[in-house]
């Protein structure tokens, strides 16, 4: 596991803190709507808790089944009823997809960590949605920064997620159904204690690759050290 960073404990500090270096987080049963800043390459715009949601011809959706065994990609137009988690990206058009995210992740990634790529982007520059497997007492990456939006949810297991930089970082718990949104250039990485903790990363964009030394999962992070 990475080295400890160190965290700061007032709350006012942690809050501006995370403001500052851009992520919100949602607890689990709350509804909320976040979109593209001001400023971004790419529109996406995020459904947390249960909402109905219109996608129009032209955008595409990914959402997740009530039981939480199942992730959908669809396209518009239609109108669908999300319970936990559902992100509409604009302009992007595929084919409607499914896939189970029951089974145990096939690629390998860093400090013992591993990914299934739920969607892969079909081209470079695509969605896709991963998911993230994390064992007890590792962390996900050395801190670092993604150069698009990261929308996560939290599948199983529990954890942190640690964001800000040097002596100014601050440490949010992390449980079954809370939703995360990283905005680019945001430096963080999640850890873990005596449990696996399961996340389903969506990339509003993403660098294509399919084998164990080349996949999103790795591509398109940069190192804040």
């Amino acid at each position: 596991m990475e080295a400890s960073v160190p965290i700061m404990n007032t709350i006012g500090d942690k809050r501006i803190t995370e403001s500052l270096y851009g992520v919100e987080y949602f607890e689990a049963g709350l509804s909320a709507a976040v979109e593209a800043r001001h400023g971004d390459l790419y529109y996406f715009k995020t459904f947390i808790g249960e909402q109905s949601v219109a996608v129009e011809k032209g955008d595409s959706i990914f959402y997740l089944s009530e039981d939480k065994t199942t992730a959908l990609l669809k396209s518009g137009p239609l109108s669908v009823t999300s319970t936990h988690i559902a992100t509409v990206i604009r302009g992007y058009m595929p084919e409607n997809k499914l896939s189970t995210i029951t089974k145990n992740t096939n690629l390998p990634y860093v400090n013992g960590c591993s990914t299934k790529q739920v969607f892969p982007p079909e081209r470079p520059g695509d969605p896709t949605l991963q998911l993230l497997s994390i064992p007890p007492y590792s962390a996900e990456q050395a801190h670092h920064i993604h150069s698009t939006v990261r929308v996560v949810y939290v599948l199983s297991g529990t954890g942190r997620s640690v964001v800000g930089m040097g002596n100014h970082c601050v440490s949010e718990s992390l449980y079954p159904g809370k939703s995360i949104v990283l905005q680019k250039m945001c430096p963080h990485h999640f850890e873990t204690d005596d449990e696996h903790l399961r996340v389903l990363p969506l990339h509003v964009f993403s660098a294509v690759g399919a084998t164990e030394n080349s996949h999103p999962m790795y591509n398109g992070t940069h190192f804040t050290n």
